[in-house]
């Protein structure tokens, strides 16, 4: 099996597991979801370093949009938390 299919299959059961998980647990907050998605994903692509170097390239410009996307959620429940809501 190449690395390429071993990386979307990582991603693939870890995403199911975490959302399971969650879905069990009753969380209906959508930003938990992304959040710990998104962590997920960034740990997973960390940790498949034996990519080609262009496709780690465009890994990494994805991993920065997303660890915005999560800066993005972080500032808005901070905004929340204490606007009081």
């Amino acid at each position: 099996m190449r690395i390429y299919n071993r990386y979307v299959i990582s991603l693939a059961l870890a995403f199911c597991v975490i959302n399971a998980a969650l879905a069990f647990l009753g969380q209906n907050d959508l930003g938990l979801y992304l959040a710990i998605n998104i962590i997920a994903y960034l740990v997973i692509t960390v940790l498949y370093v034996y990519l080609n170097p262009r496709a780690r390239r465009a890994l990494g410009s994805v991993s920065v949009v997303l660890f915005g996307g999560i800066v993005v959620i972080a500032v808005l429940k901070v905004m929340e938390i204490i606007s009081g809501r």
